[in-house]
């Protein structure tokens, strides 16, 4: 009966150290591929024009994050998501942002060089499709 207790817990041990390597394991492979999956958009103004194509195709659930660079300073806006951010041609702007709302929605620029914070431009859209 000895015998078989100490198979049984061995077995146990066994089991119990097997399945723990495996999760310990599992959770980095998790986080690289979540910081993998982040995609990733240049997009630059000039003479107050988005550069190339001004519609984002997005999809629901989507992790992106957009690097915006410009020829002369503004604020940008990006409806439905409320997101405001300064960018300059010293001092390009990064937002990062997890696309949960679908729709289409509309970036502006809130004026550039010296009427920054006045006026109202459309620049491009960001088109989010469901998942």
């Amino acid at each position: 009966m000895t015998a078989s207790f100490t198979d049984t817990a061995a077995t146990l041990a066994f089991a119990a150290i097997a399945i723990g390597s495996s999760l310990s394991l599992a959770a980095p492979q998790q986080t690289q591929d979540a910081a993998a999956a982040q995609t990733r958009i240049e997009i630059r103004i000039e003479n107050h024009k988005v550069v190339g194509d001004n519609v984002i195709r997005l999809t629901e659930g989507q992790s992106v994050e957009m690097i915006w660079t410009t020829d002369a300073a503004t604020e940008l806006h990006i409806h439905g998501y409320d997101i405001r951010i300064d960018v300059s041609p010293d001092a390009p702007a990064k937002i990062s942002f997890i696309a949960h709302a679908t729709g289409r929605f509309v970036v502006t620029s809130h004026g550039f060089g010296d009427q920054h914070g006045h006026g109202h431009e459309t620049l491009a859209y960001i088109e989010v499709y469901p998942d």
